[in-house]
């Protein structure tokens, strides 16, 4: 039952929200959109194809096709909203190749395996993928000068490249924010084991200015979509932890005599991500573009290691289950007081 707790567990005290200023590009339409989103993949076509590279390396996290593909499609949707999302927001031509830089950039480490003694901290990588993606942000820049050529032009100064580099490891450092729930928990357990080993703990800040607001935003709305779904469904068939995660809650319902697969129960994990997700957003034009996003993703059907899934179906099982369970607590009531 704690775990089903655990995987509601929302934001409590939430900072005011700042209403933003959203200025739209009316000449900006879909085919403009469409436009940058070809060029920023010739453009930096060499981050994106390291980063694909790091995925399909043989001792990648990824052991399966749609895993491959989940974490793809992720990094292609997150790329092609941050430029429909920085136009919407009025960024500026530079702004938006660093912020698409720093989107196609922002998940390099996600499938990675640490090296000891750090492997043996559950879910590190997880944790901890944004900081060490942004710790290789110079040398990757440095490995591909086309890409600040590309935002800069080819005669910018040493303080023109230090800035626009600072900007995207800091965009990627904060790319997860704090992010409530789900992850506060995986990072707790990695900062106690890194503790205990004498070494710095990782940190989610939150972004402080509107290229990583945007990749922050992105990313939520991409997690909090069909595709996002699929990922979270991806990863938590991929890891034991999570494995064992569902199984648990599948025990806690059978208990009840509710029948949850362990699909349902990760399915179930992926929407309290995307509410979570959509909770810690601080622009109100933010939570409501992505609480659309969740909304759609309701109507598509999912795949967990070939069951299909449904989230009308699985959340009435969730229903069932709370109502079994206030039956339970009321009965014991009952019979404390006889």
């Amino acid at each position: 039952m704690g775990m089903e707790s655990q995987l509601a567990k929302k934001i409590d005290n939430q900072p005011e929200f700042h209403q933003p200023e959203i200025i739209i590009d009316q000449e900006k339409n879909e085919g403009n959109i469409e436009k940058e989103f070809q060029e920023a993949k010739e453009n930096f076509a060499g981050p994106i194809n390291l980063v694909k590279k790091r995925y399909e390396d043989p001792n990648s996290a990824l052991k399966s096709p749609e895993q491959l593909e989940a974490f793809e499609k992720h990094n292609e949707e997150v790329l092609e909203l941050c430029i429909k999302r920085g136009v919407e927001k009025g960024l500026s031509e530079k702004e938006l190749k660093i912020l698409e830089v720093s989107a196609i950039l922002h998940d390099l480490n996600k499938a990675d395996k640490p090296e000891k003694p750090i492997d043996a901290i559950p879910n590190y990588t997880l944790a901890a993928h944004g900081e060490m993606a942004a710790s290789e942000i110079k040398n990757i820049l440095n490995d591909y000068p086309e890409v600040l050529n590309k935002i800069l032009g080819e005669n910018y100064s040493e303080e023109e490249k230090e800035e626009t580099t600072s900007i995207i490891k800091n965009a990627i450092r904060s790319h997860m924010g704090p992010h409530p729930g789900f992850m506060d928990g995986i990072l707790e357990i990695a900062n106690k084991h890194l503790k205990k080993m004498g070494k710095d703990e990782i940190k989610h800040p939150y972004p402080d200015n509107k290229i990583a607001e945007t990749l922050l935003a992105v990313d939520m709305a991409s997690l909090a979509g069909s595709n996002g779904r699929k990922k979270v469904l991806a990863i938590r068939s991929a890891y034991p932890f999570f494995k064992k995660q569902d199984e648990d809650l599948c025990n806690d319902y059978k208990e009840l005599k509710i029948d949850l697969t362990p699909g349902e129960a990760a399915l179930l994990s992926g929407f309290d991500s995307a509410d979570q997700a959509r909770d810690m957003l601080k622009e109100q034009e933010d939570k409501e573009w992505v609480n659309q996003i969740i909304e759609d993703s309701k109507n598509s059907d999912y795949f967990y290691e070939g069951e299909k899934l449904n989230y009308q179906t699985t959340i009435a099982k969730r229903k069932e289950f709370q109502d079994a369970q206030m039956l339970e607590e009321l009965r014991e009531k009952i019979k404390q007081t006889i």
